[in-house]
């Protein structure tokens, strides 16, 4: 997409996040194009290993209730990965084939570098990790320029919390971003 944003949404539960990306829908924006990332809390031994539910387990019943909400009719491409420091989180959409197709090794940093590739700071991106880690779930849609005003209000009408402010509220209570290793090249 040309002159495309990224617009975000931090909500601080699956059912949130799925009124958010309705909210979205609702307004006209692609569903193929709308992602949900969220905490996955099944425990260890219902969790699938990376990957697409379809080849880890799909066919389960424990991949079948994987199916994140009445996301699952939504958009398609389940991902189910753990990302250190964050645990054990479940993707739809664009953003699980970016995160998704990272591999194992590089899941560490890979949903920051995910956002950072789809336009967003560093900073912010950090802040929608941290929010993920505190059990939020999140909701992204890339969108024309001239739609981000509509996107915002989308998200903000259906609950999105106010990011810049919760990592406000964060850091107060004694937060502060984990140090990043840098690769090299």
């Amino acid at each position: 997409m040309a002159n495309a944003k990224t617009v975000i949404g931090l909500f601080d539960s699956m059912a949130d996040a799925e009124r958010g990306a309705s909210a979205l829908v609702d307004e006209g924006f692609p569903r193929e194009e709308i992602s949900i990332i969220a905490g996955d809390r099944r425990t260890e031994e219902e969790t699938p290993k990376v990957g697409p539910l379809h080849e880890v387990g799909g066919h389960t019943e424990a991949g079948r209730d994987a199916a994140i909400g009445g996301m699952a009719g939504l958009v398609a491409g389940i991902v189910a990965l753990a990302i250190p420091g964050v645990g054990p989180l479940l993707a739809i959409g664009p953003l699980a084939g970016a995160i998704g197709g990272l591999g194992i090794g590089a899941a560490a940093g890979g949903l920051i570098g995910a956002l950072k590739d789809k336009g967003v700071s560093e900073e912010e991106a950090e802040f929608y990790e941290e929010g993920l880690r505190r059990g939020g779930a999140v909701v992204a849609v890339q969108v024309p320029d001239d739609r981000e005003r509509d996107a915002k209000t989308a998200l903000k009408e259906a609950g999105a919390a106010d990011i810049v402010k919760r990592a406000e509220e964060w850091r107060a209570a004694g937060w502060t971003p984990a140090p990043r290793v840098r690769r090299a090249g």
